[in-house]
């Protein structure tokens, strides 16, 4: 039988977990469709996937801020405070937006020249990306509103929001894409057309979650200027980790592109895989960001620590298990994706090696967020960025030219997992995080 606090975490982490898992599935479905449109359709919509990657990890600069104040708010039952909280972050959230949505206007065919595009590309890339950039606002807004049911404990309703959202999508993609229904066949326009009717509807199901009250927290109208010194004090370091992650991650695929198509191609269907086994970290990370700030909220270190642990060790033995799938049976894995046996066998090379770091991986995850629920971002970003460079690139990097064995730069990335797994782990046992989460709410 399962406890008290084991049936909260889960509450919280499966519900977040399916809901990243929903918003790949999205992201999968275009790219399906658009690969019976052509390859110049994928690459366009490949590479502004990624531009958009990259406006997520700014994202975190509002609502990871967002998330442990309304966690904290939430756990000293002070809920108007709360919502005030909520309406602060989704101001800075738009405003944050306009540079954005200026540039993907305007100036979106930069974006596929500067990573080399065809003219083809460029082309409908813009297209794509122009379209999509008129939702920059709902979205950027929608990220403050989604971190805010999370913190609040809610992790269903944006679950269900994700859901219906993906079907609108689905569904307008085949009929935009393909011509269906009476409609042009509009090809890569549809998808981004597609696209962004779903995101605008998921935004008015946030809207209408908030304005009518259907959750624990809403909206109050009113901009706290103090409220929003805290959440950005917490969440730019959030968001400088991200960013900096995000270009640090490009330049481990270009050492890994150094080795050739198929090697590449493996390890992009390796990624693809081990994916999967992220959203049970994702969703526990978000589960640990919660009931610490809540704890911590309700004035309890010693609760909020536990629930650090109590996830941790969950987190730990879900993606365990996932690891041992991809280290005894990656051959299996990978055929999902492709039949190309060259490919195959550099995606198994991949995941046996990843497949061993899933528990560290696990404790990174939850600790992490963990510390950045107690408000401790400057300590996340200190770690992250240290050990993904010195322990990961730099090392990657040399033992790559010296041995010239992309083997080397995989276990550099395996030994980097256990190390800053092991610096949060320490971190977090000293309660360094507990000092930051003493400012009075």
């Amino acid at each position: 039988m399962l406890n008290g606090k084991t049936k909260k975490i889960l509450s919280l982490a499966v519900p977040a977990a399916f809901s990243n898992l929903f918003d790949m599935i999205q992201i999968i479905v275009d790219m399906i469709m658009l690969g019976r449109v052509s390859p110049v359709a994928i690459a366009a919509a490949g590479i502004s996937m990624q531009f958009l990657g990259l406006l997520y990890a700014f994202m975190a600069s509002f609502s990871v801020g967002n998330s442990a104040v309304v966690s904290r708010f939430v756990g000293a039952k002070q809920f108007e405070e709360a919502n005030k909280t909520v309406f602060t972050s989704s101001v800075i959230a738009f405003l944050i937006s306009i540079p954005f949505t200026i540039f993907g206007l305007f100036f979106s065919k930069y974006v596929f020249i500067f990573m080399g595009a065809s003219e083809e590309v460029v082309q409908a890339g813009t297209v794509y990306l122009s379209i999509i950039s008129l939702t920059f606002p709902v979205i950027f807004v929608e990220f403050a509103l989604y971190s805010a049911l999370n913190a609040s404990g809610d992790t269903k309703t944006p679950l269900k929001i994700v859901i219906v959202a993906n079907i609108i999508n689905t569904v307008l993609d085949y009929v935009l894409i393909f011509g269906k229904l009476g409609f042009p066949p509009l090809g890569i326009k549809g998808a981004a057309i597609a696209t962004a009717t779903s995101y605008y509807i998921s935004f008015v199901l946030y809207l209408y979650v908030f304005l009518k009250k259907k959750s624990k927290i809403s909206f109050y109208l009113e901009f706290i200027k103090d409220y929003a010194k805290r959440v950005l004090n917490i969440g730019i370091p959030a968001g400088l980790e991200r960013v900096i992650t995000y270009f640090s991650f490009l330049l481990f695929v270009k050492m890994i592109a150094d080795y050739g198509t198929y090697t590449l191609a493996g390890y992009q269907v390796g990624l693809r895989i081990e994916g999967l086994a992220f959203m049970p970290g994702f969703g526990f990370s978000i589960a640990a960001m919660t009931l610490v700030g809540q704890s911590i909220g309700a004035n309890n270190f010693k609760e909020a620590e536990d629930a650090g642990w109590q996830t941790a060790k969950i987190a730990s033995i879900f993606m365990g298990l996932m690891g041992v799938v991809m280290v005894f049976f990656p051959h299996y894995l990978a055929m999902i994706f492709t039949d190309d046996k060259k490919v195959i066998e550099e995606a198994v090379v991949y995941l046996k090696i990843v497949g061993l770091t899933q528990v560290p991986l696990a404790i990174g995850f939850v600790l992490s967020g963990a510390l950045r629920g107690a408000g401790a971002t400057k300590l996340t970003l200190t770690i992250n960025t240290f050990s993904l460079w010195f322990f990961r690139l730099i090392p990657a990097y040399v033992m790559s030219k010296i041995f010239g064995n992309v083997l080397y730069i995989y276990y550099a990335m395996f030994l980097e997992t256990f190390l800053k797994a092991g610096m949060l782990y320490y971190v977090f046992k000293k309660g360094y995080w507990k000092k930051v989460g003493e400012w009075k709410i």
